[in-house]
């Protein structure tokens, strides 16, 4: 839980940084379309991964996902 709440916490920052300073996440721009349009097919992957695997593979298909996903929210 507590890594979750660190997890809560960056994002949390991110998103007021992203609010206050545009220009932080300026260089993802040209990557938006992308990032966006593939959100079902990478939560359908992960979603299947998280199911297939066990125990430390679980923790790095959740990581990378949350990765994924704030870039979702940030872009």
């Amino acid at each position: 839980m507590r890594t979750l709440g660190l997890i809560f916490v960056f994002l949390g920052l991110v998103l007021l940084l992203r609010e206050f300073n545009p220009a932080f996440v300026a260089w993802l721009q040209p990557y938006e379309g992308a990032i966006r349009d593939a959100f079902w097919g990478v939560t359908l992957i992960a979603f299947g991964l998280y199911i297939l695997t066990k125990r430390t593979a679980r923790k790095v298909v959740l990581a990378l996902y949350l990765i994924y996903l704030l870039l979702y929210l940030v872009v």
